[in-house]
Formats: C-alpha cells, sequence, structure tokens
C-alpha cells in the first residue's frame, strides 16, 4: 500500500488533505493492502486500551519486516495517538524513527513525498530545534537524489520540503536564503510546466506549491505577495491547459474565490471585472462538478455584498453611522460615545487576510505615534468560524462550529500574539455595518474627525495609502 493511502487510513481526515489534489502518480496499489488495514485495526485496537502495549505492538510488526513501508507507517498512526494524550516526547520517537526510514530510503517514490508528512506531524510534537535540523536533513537528503534524477515527480516532494526549509530559515533570520531557495524551487516548477515532460500532473504540482507559500503562516511573509500573484497565472494557465481535468477546475475555482474575497478587495472595480470572467469561465464547466457550484454561489453572495455595500466616496464629509457592536474582544464593554473628541481610525479586517496583517506595523506606528494627541484606533471585524491553535500559536479556519464565545477568545489571542492592543470588537453575525461603512474589501480604513465626521476612506495595504492615511491624522490632530 502507498504511503498516501495508508496515511488516510491512520487519519482520518488524511494527512495529505492539502487544498489541491494529490499528483495522480503517487496513487499507487499494493497486493498489501489487506495485510496493513489488519495491522492497523490491531494497532488501534491496542490504543484504545494501552499505549505501551501499542509501541510494543509496532515494534515487533516493524522488526519482522523492516523494510516494509507499511509497517514503518504504523509509527506516523501511533504518534499521532501519543499527540492526542500530550505525550510529545513519545510522539516525536516515534516520528523521527519513521522519518530515519525515509530518508534511508529516500529513493524511493513513496518516501520522498512521506518526508514532507512525517515532517508535518513532527512539527506538532518536536522542539523548534529538533524541527529545523530534521528539515534540512530530509532536504539535503531528497536534494541528492533530486540532482541525480530525471524523474520530474521527485520536484513535487522536493518542492515541499522547499517551503519547509525556507519557513526555518526565515525563522531563523536568513531572509535572504529563504528568498532565494523559495524563488529557485518555485522558478524550477514553472519551467517543468514548459518543458516536454509538462502535463496535468506537474501543473498540479505547481499550484500545490503556491497555495503553501500563500498560506497565512506568519513565515510566509516574506514572499506572500509575489506569490499571490504566480498563484493567479498558473492557475489560469493550467485551466487553459488543462480545461476539463476536475483538479485543475477546483483548483482555479478555489484560486479565483480567494483573488476575488482577500487579495483583490483593494480594487472593487478589478473585482468586479474578476467576477464576471471567472463566472463566465466556470459556469459551463459547474454542470458537471458540483465543487464549481459551490464556489459561485459563494462568488454570487459576495458580489451581493458588494453590491449592497454605499459608495465609499458618498460618506466623506458626514457624521460616521452608528457601529454596531456584539462584544468588545480587547477592552472592557464600551459604546461609540467613549470615543467623542478623539480622531478615529476605524480598521475594518479579519484574521485570516494578509494585507491586513500587512497593516499592522502601520497601526502601532500611529497609535504610538498620536496615542496621548487625541487620537485612537478601533478594529472591527466579523465572525469567520476561526479557532485558535495552540501548539502552533495561530488562528486557523476550523471544520466545525465555532461558538461565539470561543471565536472572541481566538481574536483576543491573534491581537496579543501580533502585539496588538487598540480596541477591537466583532459584529453580530448579520450585521449591515460593513455596508453602512462602504466596506468592499479589506482592510478597509475609515478615518472620522474629532465631531464624528467622515474625512478619509482608504482600502488596501499598499505604502501609498499608509502615508496618505498618515497625512490624514496628521492633519486632523493639528490644534
Amino acid at each position: 500500500m502507498s504511503t498516501s493511502n495508508a496515511s488516510r487510513i491512520i487519519h482520518c481526515c488524511g494527512l495529505i488533505a492539502w487544498m489541491f489534489a494529490l499528483p495522480l502518480g503517487y496513487a499507487q496499489e499494493s497486493s498489501d493492502q489487506d495485510e496493513f488495514r489488519r495491522l492497523y485495526a490491531q494497532l488501534r485496537g491496542l490504543m484504545e486500551t494501552d499505549l505501551d502495549q501499542a509501541r510494543e505492538f509496532v515494534e515487533a510488526k516493524v522488526s519482522e519486516a523492516p523494510d516494509s513501508i507499511d509497517r514503518q507507517i504504523l509509527r506516523d498512526g501511533l504518534a499521532s495517538r501519543f499527540q492526542e494524550e500530550d505525550r510529545d516526547r513519545e510522539a516525536t520517537e516515534q516520528l523521527r524513527k519513521l522519518l530515519d526510514f525515509q530518508i534511508r530510503r529516500v529513493n524511493v517514490a513513496e518516501n520522498q513525498l512521506g518526508l514532507w508528512m512525517t515532517l508535518r506531524s513532527l512539527r506538532e510534537s518536536a522542539s523548534s530545534q529538533d524541527y529545523a535540523a530534521a528539515v534540512l536533513e530530509a532536504y539535503a537528503a531528497l536534494a541528492a537524489v533530486a540532482e541525480n534524477s530525471d524523474d520530474p515527480r521527485t520536484t513535487f516532494p522536493l518542492s515541499r520540503l522547499a517551503v519547509m526549509k525556507a519557513q526555518v530559515l526565515a525563522e531563523k533570520g536568513d531572509n535572504d536564503e529563504a528568498r532565494k531557495l523559495v524563488e529557485g524551487s518555485v522558478q524550477q516548477l514553472i519551467e517543468l510546466n514548459r518543458s516536454d515532460q509538462a502535463d496535468e500532473e506537474t501543473a498540479q504540482m505547481l499550484l500545490s506549491m503556491l497555495r503553501s507559500l500563500t498560506s497565512e503562516d506568519p513565515h510566509n511573509d516574506l514572499w506572500r505577495e509575489e506569490c499571490i500573484e504566480s498563484m493567479d497565472a498558473c492557475a489560469s494557465a493550467a485551466i487553459e491547459k488543462y480545461p476539463s481535468s476536475i483538479p485543475i477546475q477546483n483548483a482555479y475555482a478555489e484560486t479565483q474565490w480567494m483573488m476575488i474575497t482577500r487579495w483583490g478587495q483593494d480594487d472593487p472595480e478589478g473585482t468586479e471585472q474578476r467576477i464576471e470572467l471567472v463566472s463566465k469561465k466556470l459556469n459551463p464547466l459547474a454542470l458537471r462538478n458540483r465543487s464549481l457550484q459551490g464556489i459561485l454561489r459563494r462568488i454570487r453572495a459576495h458580489q451581493e455584498r458588494m453590491e449592497a455595500a454605499k459608495p465609499a466616496e458618498s460618506l466623506v464629509g458626514k457624521p460616521m453611522p452608528d457601529w454596531d457592536i456584539e462584544a468588545w474582544v480587547n477592552v472592557p464593554e464600551m459604546n461609540q460615545d467613549a470615543f467623542q473628541g478623539k480622531v478615529v481610525l476605524i480598521d475594518f479586517w479579519a484574521m485570516w487576510c494578509g494585507p491586513c496583517i500587512a497593516t499592522f506595523p502601520h497601526l502601532k506606528q500611529w497609535r504610538e505615534e498620536f496615542g496621548e494627541s487625541g487620537f485612537e484606533i478601533v478594529g472591527v471585524t466579523q465572525y469567520y468560524n476561526f479557532a485558535w491553535d495552540d501548539l502552533n500559536g495561530r488562528a486557523s479556519r476550523a471544520d466545525d462550529d465555532v461558538a461565539p464565545e470561543e471565536e472572541q477568545e481566538t481574536l483576543r489571542k491573534f491581537l496579543e500574539h501580533h502585539q496588538l492592543s487598540h480596541p477591537v470588537f466583532v459584529t453580530p453575525k448579520e450585521s449591515e455595518m460593513s455596508s453602512e461603512y462602504g466596506v468592499r474589501g479589506i482592510p478597509h480604513v475609515v478615518v472620522v474627525d474629532r465631531e464624528g465626521t467622515v474625512q478619509l476612506i482608504r482600502t488596501g495595504a499598499g505604502e501609498q495609502t499608509a502615508k496618505e492615511i498618515y497625512a490624514k491624522i496628521k492633519e486632523l490632530l493639528q490644534p
């Protein structure tokens, strides 16, 4: 049984449930599937009753056939249970043994992809130092194989390890080396997709890597914007080349959905044009692809919200609309009147929004510079079903429903993580406040003078936008 198939059994949700489909060449069959299922069923039973016995079982079965990938992968299932029980040292021990096996036999295609999956699990239990060392070791081993291989499939697992290595380098402060590695790895996959070896599988490899590089992981801040542009272009090129491919259709649709809702929002007119083009392309394909039908419904709903928003320019020079407060996240309860007589910057934002996060340094700088002169920032956000991951210190979209109180706590931890101390509140789920303030995209900033009159509205996170906001704050604070 392949590493990918075994891992799907070990984890109900699958270790390789990344956004874009696993390249087709890695889905292989094996005559040992029934044997693996039998062994894993035994392991699962032992894990329910006695983890120490489960560990002895795994060691015994691996000793009987130390070169068996299926038996070695049992360690991953055991490690997962150790992690659930907060027995991180034992989880790390099992994963390290699995990783050592995969490195020793890194010439086997299944182990090449397995390296990445094992490192993902290892990150949850190992110390940052041990995790970093493991990533560098695994990358070096696979890079040596790839250097002497003509198999394009080797490029895919190497690209996944390249992302991990770049993030490790960024965490160490080696930003230039990290950028160089990312740029080189992305370019290698782009060139592969321009070569005679290009096919649907290599296109999926490229899109999968770019998705990793544009995630909300803070280490991606160094290259996220550049990779967003590449992902948009590559997804569009892939669907033109492989229009009947369901995985490519889904990859394109998800990319465009994110461009519409996250990264293209500082240009409402451009976003409207993108919606029109994307809908025209996806509507015929959606007849045979239910995933596209769901994405198109989301796009239409987003378009309706954009159309319902007041024109931003119509608000300038008028009293600011009332606030719709469900709960303050990081300060005691108060009302809008508490800010009378101050110049207020109202910041509409979200935890998932990369451009919003990019504005945080400016927000902190402005509050520090002008806070004692009658200036305040008020953050406004809404519920997105996000939960806090204590282990990795980050917020992420949850699969299950998140209670409002829990998401409020997630917001508080998120603000604390980013060292933001200005007041932030969350609006009710059916609130019209965003529309009342002309919000078509985020970050969306509204600057209000001491009399409560709207003086400036800007959307986006560019440096020019920041300069205009700064100048307006300074002007309004003058005696």
